[in-house]
């Protein structure tokens, strides 16, 4: 994996469907591959527009547990009382400024996409404003060799004073 190249830009607000799971480092895969299956399912059998990649967002990362929220991007907000499932919320990506990147390769070197994008903010004296989040650009089930995969990496920037 090369060193990625971090740009600051501007997002639009995203309206999603998500679950939140806490899990392991080693049950990550696991764990977002059955909510994204959940959120499809959901989404298609409601005949919901999807709007983009499959959504990883990092709510907090402790040595043990993580705090994640496997997310579908939707073309238009989506009424939690209208969804059916306890576990699915609606929700919405951050708008504004974040530090961005294209990662290519596995997945298991994306820790170092993020460190170098953390670096990156603090070099340039910007602010985290929230949860960092991936979009998995690249299906690993039709491009099963991790060389060829592609993950958006985003972190949301306070907005400048």
């Amino acid at each position: 994996m090369s060193d990625p190249s971090i740009v600051r830009r501007e997002v639009a607000a995203q309206p999603i469907l998500l679950i939140r799971r806490t899990t392991t480092r080693a049950t990550l895969a696991e764990a977002l591959g059955d909510c994204f299956g959940k959120l499809f399912s959901l989404g298609h059998g409601q005949g919901l527009p999807v709007s983009g990649w499959p959504v990883a967002r990092y709510v907090a990362m402790g040595p043990g547990l993580w705090t994640i929220e496997a997310a579908m991007p939707v073309a238009e907000p989506v009424s939690a009382q209208s969804l059916g499932d306890a576990e699915i919320e609606a929700g919405m990506l951050h708008a504004g400024a974040v530090a961005f990147a294209v990662h290519s390769g596995s997945y298991q070197t994306l820790p170092q996409t993020h460190a170098a994008i953390e670096a990156w903010i603090k070099s340039q004296g910007y602010e985290v404003a929230g949860a960092p989040w991936e979009s998995y650009v690249t299906d690993p089930g039709k491009h099963p060799n991790p060389a060829d995969w592609k993950t958006e990496v985003f972190w949301p920037l306070k907005a400048s004073s």
